[in-house]
């Protein structure tokens, strides 16, 4: 056993701590005392038999660790995501489990943990398989007749069997129907900051990321590009993006950033449109033709400069308004509340298991056309298949089928070590 080789021989039993020096294999040299378990198969990570090494937190430590062990015969270093395709191919998770151990290795939000989480507990494997064996069931049905020409389907039989595909073609459909509110929450929000020049765009980024992320100045045009930052916002996983400022002008380069900031405001989740409190009767045709897109809102900055009031006649939009200061700092805390407010809707499922990759939607888009095919009424042999190739696509999914080219992208993703 390896485990002798760098600490000597001692009797090893599973689910016990033993406290050992580790020694270098060839030289003797010590190179740390460390914690031993043993894990058998049943009780472990992968569904085999592993013992863990668990040492300082020190990089030499690792390095000559990890160069013992590899100095022992028939060794060698885990490929990226191996532990985790052995655990997959010893039955300890199916793929939606493996892939929610992805999304809580690399979730940095609050509300992308417990997305992660939950899928890796299992929450999407257990409603897939669900619809898999109503399938099954039906299946089972169907071919019993196939088998049996002479005998009649009874009509009960038929009832259930149509109540049962009509039930799964709904539950599919909502399923499908989630605004993609799993996708956005796994990639990031995208909130894009635009408006006319000098009306604090730049400003706002600053306070967002607490740092200066952009030059602020008061020179028109200072931003040219799209400026983004990445932010915890509400437990959200934010994507700022801080747009070049829309005015009429001659300058191709600033012409060129004002193209893209009409790009990125049209293609973000959340829009923010700025407008400056003095300047606030003369709204650029462009702006105002923005007042009214999804998810938008309307800041009115540089408060402090003016006795401001919301007047209707001059903003007629049915967005949320927030007048603010971003010298003074007044009226953040509401446009901040506005923030989280869309996040919510534009990516939090709720109770209800969501959809996280792009794979699962095209599996289940194209399970949901088989369902909907089903004849029961006709040809049997033909709603028999296409009820077989709807548990397919279902257990594409969860990897019940296992094709060699989905596994090797999805398990070549993880980090070396899980």
């Amino acid at each position: 056993m390896i485990v002798e080789r760098l600490c000597g021989k001692f009797n090893i039993v599973p689910r016990k701590v033993y406290y050992r020096t580790i020694r270098c294999y060839t030289t003797s040299q010590v190179i740390d005392k460390a914690l031993i378990v043993y894990f058998q198969g049943e009780h472990s990570f992968t569904g085999e038999d592993v013992v863990e090494i668990h040492t300082h937190g020190s990089v030499a430590v690792a390095k000559m660790l990890t160069r013992s062990i590899l100095e022992c015969d028939g060794i060698r270093l885990a490929e990226p995501g191996e532990f985790a395709k052995r655990a997959f191919l010893n039955g300890k998770m199916d793929l939606t489990m493996a892939e929610g151990l992805v999304d809580l290795i690399e979730s940095e939000t609050l509300m992308q943990h417990k997305q992660a989480i939950r899928q890796m507990e299992g929450e999407l494997e257990k409603l897939y398989s669900h619809w898999r064996g109503m399938l099954i069931k039906i299946l089972s049905f169907i071919e019993g007749y196939i088998d049996f020409p002479d005998e009649e389907i009874p009509q009960s039989v038929l009832r259930e069997a149509k109540s049962i595909i009509n039930n799964l073609t709904r539950e599919i459909s909502n399923h499908l129907g989630d605004t993609r509110k799993g996708e956005v929450l796994r990639h990031g929000i995208v909130l894009a900051i635009t408006g006319e020049t000098n009306t604090g765009k730049s400003s706002l980024l600053n306070y967002l990321t607490m740092r200066e992320a952009a030059i602020v100045s008061d020179i028109p045009g200072t931003t040219r590009d799209v400026i983004e930052a990445h932010l915890d916002i509400g437990g959200y996983p934010i994507i700022v993006r801080d747009t070049a400022g829309i005015r009429e002008s001659d300058d191709p380069i600033e012409q060129e950033g004002i193209k893209r900031s009409l790009v990125a405001f049209k293609n973000s989740d959340i829009r923010i449109l700025m407008i400056d409190a003095t300047n606030i009767n003369s709204v650029n045709q462009t702006i105002a033709h923005l007042l009214n897109d999804v998810y938008t809102i309307i800041v009115i900055n540089k408060i402090d400069l003016v006795n401001y009031k919301y007047d209707s006649s001059i903003l007629p939009c049915d967005k949320p308004i927030v007048a603010v200061s971003l010298l003074k700092q007044v009226g953040l805390d509401r446009l901040m509340a506005e923030i989280v407010s869309y996040a919510e809707k534009i990516a939090d499922p709720g109770n209800v298991p969501a959809i996280t990759r792009e794979r699962y939607r095209n599996s289940l888009n194209q399970a949901l056309e088989l369902l909907q095919l089903v004849n029961l009424e006709n040809d049997l042999v033909l709603a028999a298949e296409d009820l077989r190739m709807a548990i397919r696509y279902l257990e594409h999914i969860t990897g019940k089928i296992k094709i060699d080219d989905i596994l090797a992208e999805i398990f070549a993703s993880f980090c070396i070590g899980k």
